[in-house]
């Protein structure tokens, strides 16, 4: 079975990875630290789903040219968890009921990772 894990890009690992903690409960599934003990890959566990974060792009990244993370969640209070921590010092045009979900919307949190998260 194939696995699909999506990949961030951060200057600071572990300060993303604990953004990240905060906001969905996230659990570190494993750290790679370099030849100077310092972390240059980690793999986080989001909903049943593998993220990696590593500091360094194979090409120039901008906020929001890579991709979107869509997550479905199963109840509101844990979506509004994750939506209030994610739109700290990030952006968003709030959440709506939409005809395929009773409360969705789109987040750029502070990292420049765009997230869809709804019901």
């Amino acid at each position: 079975m194939s696995q699909l894990t999506v990949q961030i890009f951060s200057s600071d690992l572990l300060e993303t990875f604990e953004h990240y903690r905060k906001a969905f409960n996230a659990t570190q599934i494993s750290l790679a630290r370099g030849s100077e003990n310092e972390p240059i890959h980690l793999v986080m566990d989001i909903l049943e789903n593998h993220i990696a974060i590593a500091p360094l792009a194979p090409h120039e990244i901008t906020k929001g040219n890579v991709t979107v993370i869509c997550l479905g969640f199963q109840d509101k209070d844990t979506l509004m968890t994750a939506y209030n921590v994610l739109k700290e010092g990030g952006q968003s045009d709030g959440l709506k009921e939409l005809p395929w979900s009773p409360l969705q919307g789109y987040v750029t949190d502070k990292y420049g990772v765009v997230w869809c998260i709804g019901l």
